[in-house]
């Protein structure tokens, strides 16, 4: 004969027991009638509890709509953007502007964003925040840190620059406060009527690298009314390649809050001993010192030179050489009583062609003497 399992329902819990022997979950106030029902269908109920869990287990990697992923395509080539839909027919997804339905045959794999790696990458440096963000549209991205950037004004010129601590730490170019002492900052802040400017004239020079053309700046805590807004995020990867998007924001001409987008022309250009990054972004007199976004709203780069003669050519500071510039600015600090200060570099002696060797001292002669010339003897 079949054994039978009895289950109670309670009203705050399940009482189970089988063959005689009785197992309580739950608390064992308010019972109701029991119910029998064969071993063989609670038999049937584990089995289909257990293939439920193993099937959720498995999926917990695959990447879901809504998801961020990244899909590989048989080209080599990968786009990254949120999943709307996975079938055996392709792959659909949100570009943001617009919908990309990509075929299956074209698809080698979708692998999911893991949000946990992204918070592990960020890191805390004191004064500056490294780490990996979201990827996003640039609109997107320049609401969300656009507000960074400030302007520099000097008494030899206006440039840009970007916070990159809640302490009004801030970056730009060495050329844009070269031979200066007092430096004006005017700062965004987003209101519900719309941007208001505020104009802090006690901005600090801290360090200055004039072979990186790199300076660090701080503002006064005295002159900030308000919190100061979102510090921008720095990428120390260094995994810029040619073709990705980069767009910047600065003050070009004096023209402020200005976007230009363009893409990596190089990520190893070498000009002189220096390694740049080149793009077609639009850079003109006045963007010097602001930052160069990628697609994820990272900070890759310093914007530091533009041609003025036609466009398509523009140049940045890789973000790793900022990163070592702030890790060791105590190398670099700037003293107000010598402005050029920071670091000298003297040319090395030269010595042109055709010219002779120094003469070879005489007997009871030094280096020093055998150098002069003799005297001529006076005529009588």
């Amino acid at each position: 004969m079949m054994g039978e399992v009895g289950i109670r329902r309670q009203a705050s819990g399940i009482r189970l027991w089988a063959f005689g022997a009785r197992r309580r979950v739950g608390p064992a106030s308010l019972r109701a009638p029991a119910h029998r029902y064969p071993v063989s269908c609670v038999k049937r109920f584990s089995l289909a509890v257990v293939c439920s869990a193993l099937l959720s287990a498995l999926c917990a990697g695959t990447a879901q709509a809504g998801d961020q992923v990244t899909v590989t395509l048989a080209g080599g080539a990968k786009v990254t953007a949120t999943l709307l839909r996975e079938s055996n027919d392709g792959v659909v997804l949100d570009l943001g502007f617009d919908v990309l339905n990509i075929p299956k045959n074209r698809v080698l794999d979708v692998s999911r964003e893991e949000a946990a790696g992204k918070n592990e990458a960020r890191r805390d440096h004191g004064i500056f925040h490294t780490g990996r963000l979201d990827p996003a549209d640039v609109p997107e991205l320049v609401r969300r840190y656009g507000d960074a950037v400030v302007v520099v004004k000097t008494a030899a010129g206006t440039g840009s620059g970007f916070l990159i601590s809640k302490t009004g730490h801030l970056i730009t170019n060495y050329h844009v406060v070269e031979g200066q002492n007092k430096v004006q900052v005017t700062l965004f802040r987003r209101t519900e009527q719309g941007y208001e400017k505020h104009e802090l004239k006690k901005a600090r020079i801290l360090a200055l690298q004039p072979l990186r053309d790199i300076a660090l700046l701080q503002l006064d805590a005295t002159e900030l009314n308000g919190a100061l807004p979102d510090p921008v995020v720095i990428n120390n990867s260094d995994d810029l390649r040619v073709g990705d998007l980069v767009f910047a924001i600065g003050n070009p001409l004096g023209l402020e809050r200005s976007v230009t987008q363009g893409i990596v022309s190089s990520a190893t250009r070498t000009i002189g001993h220096l390694r740049l990054i080149q793009t077609d972004a639009s850079i003109n007199p006045g963007n010097s010192g602001g930052p160069l976004f990628n697609a994820r709203g990272e900070v890759v780069g310093i914007v530091c030179a533009g041609a003025t003669s036609f466009d398509g050519l523009a140049f940045g500071i890789p973000a790793n050489e900022l990163v070592d510039f702030l890790l060791h600015r105590e190398s670099y600090l700037y003293d107000a009583a010598q402005p050029l200060n920071g670091a000298t570099y003297l040319a090395p002696p030269y010595r042109a062609p055709g010219e002779g060797e120094p003469a070879e001292p005489q007997p009871g002669q030094t280096p020093a003497t055998a150098a002069k010339p003799e005297p001529k003897d006076k005529a009588s």
